[in-house]
């Protein structure tokens, strides 16, 4: 047994490694703490790497936690593994979406409905734009604590999506024009037919007609879309809308009135007031600021700074308020308010082959297309 030990070379390895004071040898420590590194930087290369590569379909759990995950990609890829993976097939849901032109600020105020905000959707600068283009590519996902579903889009009718499409798609025979508004409908009947609450964001309190034009429009080429068409047709509502929430972010002090507020308002009541959109009743500015009680629409007002202590109130303070009150929003009653996430999910994506193979959408675009080219 002796020979054997002199003869083994591992054995005068441990022999060296001994410690002064207790002479005994180091066995393990070092091993286990080289074993415990490794896998860790394994655990974050993989995480970046998947979340990059959508061919990729798995996100590790304690990521997910931390990331908004890819929810759709063009042309219309949904991410469908990683996303039921995340999902639960427990009784009901709750989607929250978002919409808006680029540089409006969407991704940073959704990111404020998420413990961190830092951390859940990638933002960017204004004078980044236009070195590196739109930053959110198709919808990103990311899910609360409390379960509930948000939604991040890429921007309405921007300019970097249509130059990305002709440098490496196809616009399918189209108009460019008429291409990037056809896309910009889609995505917003989507949002409307999927979500609970859709917030609509606006870049201080002057409304952008165009972003107006384009919601009334989607709302009518919305008809006929079911809202969950997974199920008997006789549980179906064809007339589903959600609630909508204008949110005015980046308001200066100065734009920060009672008197910008209130004509905002009544230019809101008076465009949607044959709407079928539900622009009433979920969320009420005057809750946080009593100077700003007004019977409206759902229109809240963000500061233009999220350190500027000049203004009524803090924007967290703010963002905070507007996040509860959307968050109590009543969910579905009955049959529908018991369909599970990953049911919701898998009605999304007919929903969308819906959207897209809609004959009065198409009738639509054979119009525009006809009034483009005469």
């Amino acid at each position: 047994m002796s020979d054997k030990r002199l003869r083994d070379p591992n054995n005068k390895r441990r022999e060296r490694r001994k410690n002064e004071s207790t002479g005994r040898p180091f066995l393990q420590a070092p091993i286990i703490l080289d074993r415990r590194e490794r896998p860790t930087e394994n655990t974050v290369h993989e995480s970046s790497t998947k979340q990059e590569d959508l061919s990729t379909q798995e996100v590790i759990s304690t990521s997910s936690s931390l990331i908004s995950i890819p929810f759709m990609r063009r042309p219309n890829k949904f991410n469908s593994e990683t996303i039921l993976k995340n999902l639960t097939d427990h009784p009901g849901h709750f989607v929250i979406g978002i919409i808006g032109k680029q540089g409006v600020g969407k991704s940073t105020v959704l990111s404020h409905f998420a413990p961190q905000a830092e951390q859940t959707f990638s933002t960017q600068p204004n004078d980044q734009f236009l070195f590196q283009g739109h930053k959110t590519e198709g919808i990103d996902m990311y899910i609360t604590p409390e379960r509930a579903i948000l939604l991040d889009t890429e921007p309405l009718s921007c300019w970097t999506i249509l130059d990305e499409v002709l440098r490496t798609g196809t616009v399918h025979g189209l108009h460019p024009d008429l291409w990037l508004e056809m896309e910009t409908l889609y995505n917003i009947i989507f949002m409307f037919s999927i979500c609970n609450v859709v917030l609509i964001v606006n870049d201080g309190p002057e409304i952008d007609n165009d972003l107006l034009q384009l919601v009334q429009r989607a709302e009518m080429l919305k008809f006929c879309i079911p809202d969950f068409p997974l199920l008997a047709r006789e549980q179906q509502d064809m007339h589903y809308y959600p609630d909508i929430v204008f949110v005015s972010n980046k308001c200066t002090v100065n734009e920060f009135t009672f008197k910008k507020y209130t004509d905002l308002q009544d230019m809101l009541v008076a465009f949607f007031d044959k709407s079928q959109l539900k622009t009433r009743g979920l969320v009420n500015l005057g809750q946080v600021l009593p100077l700003f009680k007004y019977d409206g629409v759902n229109l809240f007002f963000l500061p233009e700074s999220q350190e500027d202590e000049c203004h009524v109130e803090s924007f967290q303070v703010l963002m905070l308020a507007l996040r509860d009150q959307v968050l109590a929003s009543p969910r579905k009653s009955g049959r529908k308010g018991q369909v599970s996430e990953k049911d919701w999910y898998r009605n999304a994506i007919k929903t969308f082959e819906i959207i897209r193979k809609s004959e009065y959408i198409t009738e639509y675009l054979q119009v525009a297309r006809k009034l483009r080219d005469s």
